[in-house]
């Protein structure tokens, strides 16, 4: 069976996501770039700067890592995700 064209999409999305998400642990360490921690069992994520909702895009110039707590507060908030960054 031939996967549907969102399943395609998807599939590429993920794929551009586990890429940039190992670019930026080579780059800058598996810690959280916000407030520096190396995270707690959860891990560190990737995260959208501007969200994906808002029109963000998944590049490297949109996207952090984040420890869960950071990633939990700013989620919601990504206008202070960038002040706090900064």
């Amino acid at each position: 069976m031939k996967p549907s064209p969102q399943q395609v999409k998807r599939k590429a999305e993920l794929a551009l996501r586990r890429r940039l998400k190992a670019e930026l642990i080579a780059e800058h360490g598996e810690h959280c770039m916000l407030c520096g921690s190396k995270g707690d069992w959860r891990g560190i994520t990737l995260a959208h700067i501007i969200p994906l909702s808002r029109g963000g895009l998944t590049t490297k110039e949109n996207t952090d890592l984040e420890c869960f707590p950071c990633h939990s507060y700013f989620e919601k908030r990504p206008e202070l995700r960038k002040k706090y960054g900064e």
